[in-house]
């Protein structure tokens, strides 16, 4: 198996070397226990989740969104746009450009599967916002994703010998210091202008 590219190398204490790589193999994140559910719809991409209704069943996203909300009872539905330019992205906010972007979905999440995630019979607003925030966040890391903005990382420990000390992938996102990525390697490797 081939080595993967190194994106950036960080020198660490004691003659050890964090080698950041992207993650070519990692996992969607629409795999994982998710909140919400994303409905996307395009002719060329496919990386939403399975649902029981296709954009042909509506004349507009207005409609679908009547649907979703009415018949799906959810509480929390947001739309979800992609720019799509050498490169796709997604976000919940309307992109600028009005001839590669457009919206190709919803994130939404019904009542009774936010009930059941707090285990309540009854929701508050704190837990509709909660959900909101959790929804915007879901597409962020989906986003992370289909943009290859996710990494793994080599501890290698320098040497006469060169020794890997460690290696795990799946951070999502470029920053070591937010990514979760410094979680995995002992405190006492770590400078403090890291």
């Amino acid at each position: 198996m081939k080595e993967p590219a190194i994106y950036k190398e960080h020198k660490l204490k004691d003659g050890h070397i964090l080698q950041v790589f992207q993650d070519t193999w990692a996992e969607s994140p629409r795999t994982w226990d998710n909140l919400g559910t994303m409905a996307i719809f395009h002719k060329r991409y496919n990386f939403g989740d399975e649902v029981d209704f296709l954009a042909t069943d509506f004349p507009d996203w207005p409609e679908m969104e009547d649907y979703i909300k009415t018949d799906l009872k959810a509480v929390v539905i947001l739309p979800i746009y992609m720019y799509d330019h050498s490169g796709i992205t997604i976000n919940t906010q309307e992109f600028s450009c009005p001839w590669d972007s457009g919206q190709v979905g919803f994130i939404y999440v019904t009542e009774s599967d936010l009930k059941d995630c707090h285990g309540v019979s009854e929701l508050t607003q704190e837990h509709i916002d909660k959900a909101t925030t959790c929804l915007e966040e879901e597409v962020k890391t989906m986003d992370r994703y289909i943009t290859g903005d996710v990494y793994g990382f080599q501890l290698i420990k320098k040497g006469a010998a060169e020794e890997e000390i460690d290696a795990c992938s799946g951070f999502y996102g470029a920053d070591i210091q937010t990514n979760g990525m410094l979680d995995y390697i002992p405190q006492d490797l770590i400078p403090e202008n890291l």
